[in-house]
């Protein structure tokens, strides 16, 4: 009986060691890149910045778009998550419109945010994308990340 209970907790600490070690592996390795260096990103997709230590930049989603109205302009909606040091802040649902006014449709556009005081513009270069007859899908985005300068407003 002794034999039984040791192997039974045996077993169990050795279940537990190794969904620990799952768990670690799924730690988020974050790319990092300097501010006004592109980069392709798609959902989930964390940055870190070698010119900012500290500030952590998550795309958490690149949402379609369903086509409801043929005179509509379609966009990405955006979401995604700042962090520095214990602050954190998320935005939901940004906006990223197709650009109407040039030939072919592509997705280009800019979003400003912040934390602790501190602004930035994330440019969204180009968002690759497939369209359906009822929906753009969005698959990543080429985007540079910079401080706020209201040039670009």
């Amino acid at each position: 009986m002794k034999n039984i209970i040791s192997a039974i907790l045996i077993i169990t600490i050795l279940s537990c060691s190794t969904n620990n070690e799952e768990i670690n592996e799924e730690v988020v390795n974050c790319l990092e890149i300097a501010f006004l260096e592109s980069t392709v990103i798609k959902e989930n997709d964390c940055l870190t910045f070698s010119d900012r230590p500290g500030l952590e930049f998550t795309l958490l989603k690149l949402g379609n778009y369903t086509k409801t109205h043929p005179n509509n302009v379609p966009y990405a909606r955006i979401s995604g998550r700042l962090i520095v040091e214990n602050a954190m802040h998320e935005f939901d649902f940004a906006q990223i419109d197709e650009d109407y006014q040039t030939d072919g449709t592509s997705f280009s556009g800019r979003i400003h945010t912040g934390i602790n005081n501190v602004d930035y513009t994330i440019f969204f270069d180009h968002i690759e994308f497939t369209e359906t007859a009822t929906e753009f899908i969005f698959h990543n985005a080429t985007i540079r990340f910079g401080y706020y300068d209201p040039e670009f407003d």
